[in-house]
């Protein structure tokens, strides 16, 4: 990477380690190449947002490579996000929402915003490149540096990594120096009109220095396609919000609260996404049971292909439902060490407001991430037993048409049986052969 006048991240870090550290994949995963929309391309110059608080005051900036050498260079805010946004791989919010269908349900659902537009785009369309970070490869390793970033958050700052990480580092005094943790979450919704998934991956990685009491807060949004386009733009208002916010000095001593909102955000994603999955699978067991109702059967309306691309996609909302309740209890797990190592308060009782109020949100958040696991998890049985109904009644339906089928073969087997001697009865020579043989006979009596 030096040849490139690159910082030789992660091998330049002062915490590096080899043991635990894996510099040459840290290296691999943010290599200047792209073989795939997996890893995004580097942009020429960075055009970066970051949001800054200290003491009560907010500010909200778009950095070059140039302003980010500044403010890198400036004391430290208490708290700042670096907001890493790329580019979608494919554009087709707008061939969507000519379905009439489906922005009925993206409308209605509150998932579409028809005024909204990607904060990922260029300003300039004609300069729209897919799958391209906002932020030059210079830039990215200079952060990377300067805040002695975990090299195992590589493969989720440029990549599709999801685990959870953390790491503590001590001085030689056995101190606590910094407290770091990352991991990203997935908001999904798929539209069972379009076939089409709304998929927006939310990466956090958290650096804690205790020595000067500061926060920041790497932010990567990531999606597929512009479709999660809205959750974008909620969620960077949110981070502005924050920033903005008087109250937030009053939490800023505590680097698990300032990222909350990504958890309430994707409880909410998920609980508008059920909708169109369960109103889509209801009208396919009222169709199953229009016949029991003396109306014309409709099984065969049912389209079986769409139930079960419904269920795959909703089995794979229960399993990103099941790894965001494992986040939060490894975030809760690592809450209580940072009040042990860092706040040195070995006791609930005796910590903070700031800890009970954390703790609270982690409690309602699990709940609200398990309902929505549950809602999905109904969702989704209930258009398993209507595929496994559908495969009776069509069972049912083919042993009545073989039985059919099998009756009207014995009748008309008889039915030939009778035309054959009606038939040998009456064609041409018949009574020639009687007449002769009844001739012979009376031959044979003489």
């Amino acid at each position: 990477m030096s040849k490139n006048n690159l910082p030789n991240y992660p091998f330049c870090l002062p915490s590096y380690v080899a043991a635990f550290d894996d510099g040459e994949l840290a290296q691999q995963e943010l290599r200047a190449e792209t073989r795939s929309w997996r890893s995004e391309g580097y942009a020429r110059e960075s055009n970066v947002l970051v949001f800054d608080h200290n003491d009560g005051v907010g500010s909200r900036r778009m950095c070059s490579d140039d302003d980010i050498d500044r403010i890198l260079a400036e004391p430290p805010p208490q708290v700042r996000f670096v907001l890493l946004l790329p580019t979608v791989h494919e554009k087709i919010a707008e061939v969507v929402a000519k379905n009439p269908e489906a922005i009925k349900v993206l409308l209605k659902n509150e998932m579409y915003d028809e005024l909204a537009r990607d904060p990922a785009e260029p300003k300039d369309p004609s300069a729209f490149v897919g799958d391209q970070f906002n932020i030059s490869q210079k830039a990215l390793f200079k952060i990377l540096t300067t805040y002695d970033i975990a090299p195992a958050a590589s493969s989720h700052i440029r990549g599709q990594e999801q685990i959870f990480g953390s790491r503590v580092t001590k001085n030689k005094a056995n101190e606590t120096t910094s407290f770091e943790f990352w991991y990203a979450i997935r908001a999904r919704a798929y539209y069972i009109g379009v076939d089409k998934d709304a998929d927006l991956k939310m990466t956090i990685v958290t650096k804690y220095n205790v020595v000067s009491n500061t926060t920041v807060v790497l932010l990567k949004y990531r999606s597929f396609n512009d479709l999660p386009c809205k959750l974008k733009i909620e969620l960077i208002a949110k981070v502005e919000e924050l920033v903005m916010q008087p109250s937030t000095k009053l939490i800023v001593d505590n680097p698990f609260a300032i990222c909350l909102f990504h958890f309430n955000s994707t409880a909410q994603w998920y609980r508008r996404a059920a909708r169109d999955p369960r109103d889509s699978v209801r009208l396919e067991e009222e169709k199953a049971h229009d016949q029991g109702k003396g109306k014309k059967n409709e099984v065969n309306a049912i389209n079986v292909r769409r139930l079960h691309l419904a269920v795959r996609n909703l089995d794979q909302d229960r399993l990103q439902l099941k790894f965001i309740l494992g986040v939060i209890e490894r975030l809760r797990k690592n809450h209580e060490l940072f009040y042990l190592l860092v706040r040195k308060v070995p006791n609930p009782e005796d910590r903070d407001w700031l800890y009970l109020r954390v703790d609270e949100e982690f409690d309602r958040l699990e709940n609200q991430i398990a309902y929505s696991s549950s809602s999905i998890e109904d969702v989704s049985n209930r258009a398993e037993r209507l595929l496994t109904l559908l495969f009776s009644l069509s069972g049912q339906k083919n042993a009545r048409w073989s039985e059919k089928v099998g009756m009207q073969a014995m009748h008309e087997g008889a039915s030939m049986r009778a035309i054959a001697v009606v038939s040998m009865l009456f064609l041409p020579g018949t009574f020639v052969c009687v007449g002769v043989l009844k001739s012979q006979s009376k031959v044979m009596q003489y």
